[in-house]
């Protein structure tokens, strides 16, 4: 499902149509999608664990664990508005194991019951000449099980220089450096709902349910409305509910609403919204 968040108040403007006692009028509404992080991984809508490995003899156990706090953290706040949801887990590292393997990482999905595990590997330590302080350099490895053909494992990387493995700030500063490319990347886009003014209550509800992002229930208002006599009318209802319809992820169903609009009445904004619908299902390309 897309995930939007609005950011602008409705903004009520005139449809470049010839001006009729029946002609619609349109809601601009500016919302901000969401997209792809900077890692290309696309985490919106998935349930997201992070196991933290230690050494056997526990002396890193501290530090990842407030590595692995802090990336679960801003996973939370990125993704899930500040609700506990993200796992996290420890596991003593087998040390002949490849945790950066498809294979292995895709084991904890089922084991989790989880879309998305990151495992945190244990800190590589380097002492600098002349003693402290040290060089931790941590390493991520992200597999997302519902990436289709490109669910191969994503490996990220973040250097630091600590006082030691004791070193609970730079730890979180770790977390924080490694969360970055997964961190969610917005994208400003207007859609335009259409309505009638003198002609029910029902279209001046239904655009109030959709700027408050109450897609199915203007969807509900729109349905009755798709039975109007009027072709004009019926066309933007069918057309307004193909809109809803992409605003919750079911794109196959707004190809039907939009052919169900051209059948009635083909509409310009008809052609926009089915371009956004095929970029959504892959058929082609964004701009």
């Amino acid at each position: 499902m897309m995930h939007m968040e609005k950011t602008l108040s409705l903004l009520a403007l005139a449809l470049g149509m010839t001006l009729a006692s029946c002609s619609p009028s349109a809601y601009v509404l500016d919302l901000e999608s969401r997209k792809p992080s900077e890692s290309g991984l696309d985490l919106s809508g998935k349930s997201l664990s992070v196991i933290y490995l230690e050494s056997p003899d526990g002396r890193d156990s501290l530090f990842n664990n407030r590595v692995a706090d802090a990336l679960a953290y801003g996973l939370e706040a990125d993704y899930f508005d500040g609700a506990e949801a993200v796992k996290v887990y420890n596991l003593v590292k087998d040390e002949s194991g490849d945790y950066s393997s498809r294979d292995t990482v895709s084991d904890y999905v089922m084991l989790l019951d989880s879309d998305v595990v990151m495992i945190l590997d244990t800190p590589e330590v380097a002492e600098n000449p002349g003693g402290r302080p040290y060089t931790a350099a941590s390493r991520l490895y992200v597999y997302d099980s519902m990436a289709g053909e490109n669910d191969g494992i994503t490996t990220l990387q973040s250097t630091a220089a600590i006082t030691g493995l004791e070193d609970a700030s730079r730890a979180m500063n770790v977390g924080t450096a490694l969360l970055k490319p997964l961190r969610s990347q917005w994208k400003h886009e207007s859609y335009t709902v259409l309505y009638f003014d003198g002609m029910g209550r029902k279209w001046i509800d239904a655009v109030l349910k959709a700027d408050d992002m109450k897609w199915d229930e203007a969807i509900s208002l729109w349905m009755d409305l798709a039975k109007h006599k009027n072709p004009t009318a019926s066309s933007c209802a069918r057309y307004n509910i193909a809109l809803g319809c992409y605003m919750l992820g079911q794109y196959d169903l707004a190809m039907e609403w939009l052919d169900s609009s051209d059948s009635v009445l083909p509409l310009s904004l008809n052609r926009g919204l089915r371009k956004r619908i095929l970029e959504k299902q892959g058929a082609i390309s964004s701009d």
